[in-house]
């Protein structure tokens, strides 16, 4: 019993000490968001804001999660699932990531996608993990495909080169496993159990995971549906982006568009405070750089797509959650309380 008790403790003190973690990084960009800042300059940005823009990028921004939902009904094809409660759940995971700390809106869907659409907990895990594949997929795809067109500096397109590489090595890897009953992972995952520090259980039930995913798509020309989706995406939250230009007057071109996208998920890997404040705006900064887009400018940019996402997000979630009688506070006890016992 005490050894019970003292690993909750130690549990709790560890989810504690990431959260604290996660706010000093979010403090330390937003300091180097801000450094050197001419505030003048950066009030002059929303001075002529073109709102028809910022209207349109608002409502883009609800197609990417229909769009979620739409991957969510191809992978839940053998299940009856309700259309208009999953683009809620959806909803409701962004509205979770904006207010609790460690990205707890996945979660949070998972444990909803169970509650309220009666699905077992291996099957609502296994959607977020096919669409987090998915979702790396697309960026990844996005940033070769820039690579082509935008002269990048030699260090940036040797990463592009690794991250395909990557890729290609994990798509094989599918294959191969397909291929030879879905023993190849087995095989691989047998010597890294070995690893110390229980590194190798960790990556046990990373790997049980992904497999529990990839049952869920049992055929070719579901999965293309599910990749294009993905691509489709990904494309939207490029518009939302190139609308955010448009609004604020900006000359910019949709390449640039896409490599903000880019650079931006891949710094949101970084642990931060709910909502990724401060590496949210910083990213964006760095990634309008190379484009000539001056640090005030690049930081209204930041400021207008990020405070777009999550006030309508904002709204909207808490519309939901009382629509579905949700508390986001009990819902994520409960929820991280059921992940610690699987």
């Amino acid at each position: 019993m005490n050894s019970e008790k003292l690993g909750k403790q130690g549990s709790s003190l560890g989810k504690y000490f990431k959260i604290a973690i996660g706010i000093v990084i979010s403090l330390v960009f937003v300091g180097l968001a801000l450094h050197n800042i001419d505030f003048g300059k950066l009030l002059n940005t929303f001075v002529n804001i073109n709102l028809f823009w910022v209207a349109l990028a608002g409502i883009l921004i609800f197609v990417t999660y229909f769009l979620r939902v739409l991957i969510w009904r191809q992978l839940l094809h053998q299940y009856p699932t309700n259309m208009w409660n999953l683009f809620r759940i959806m909803t409701l995971g962004y509205f979770a990531n904006n207010l609790l700390p460690l990205r707890l809106g996945e979660v949070v869907r998972i444990w909803l996608l169970g509650k309220k659409e009666n699905l077992p907990a291996g099957i609502s895990v296994a959607t977020v993990v096919i669409e987090r594949g998915v979702d790396l997929f697309s960026l990844l795809f996005y940033f070769v495909l820039m690579m082509f067109f935008i002269p990048f500096e030699g260090w940036l397109k040797l990463s592009g080169l690794i991250l395909a590489g990557f890729g290609l090595v994990f798509a094989l890897v599918l294959v191969l496993n397909h291929r030879f009953g879905g023993h190849l992972i087995e095989w691989i995952e047998k010597p890294l159990e070995r690893l110390p520090g229980g590194v190798g259980v960790w990556i046990h039930k990373q790997f049980g995971k992904f497999l529990g995913g990839l049952k869920l798509l049992d055929s070719f020309p579901q999965l293309m549906r599910v990749l294009v989706l993905g691509l489709i995406i990904w494309l939207t939250w490029i518009t939302v982006v190139y609308f955010c230009f448009l609004a604020l007057g900006l000359n910019l071109s949709f390449l640039a568009a896409i490599f903000l996208i880019v650079v931006l998920n891949f710094g949101l890997m970084i642990p931060s405070s709910p909502g990724g404040l401060g590496v949210f705006e910083f990213m964006v900064i760095l990634a309008l750089k190379p484009f000539g887009v001056e640090k005030e400018v690049a930081l209204g940019v930041g400021f207008t797509f990020h405070m777009l996402q999550y006030i309508l997000t904002f709204i909207v979630g808490w519309i939901f959650a009382v629509q579905m009688n949700v508390s986001m506070l009990k819902v994520s006890r409960e929820s991280t309380q059921r992940e610690g016992m699987q």
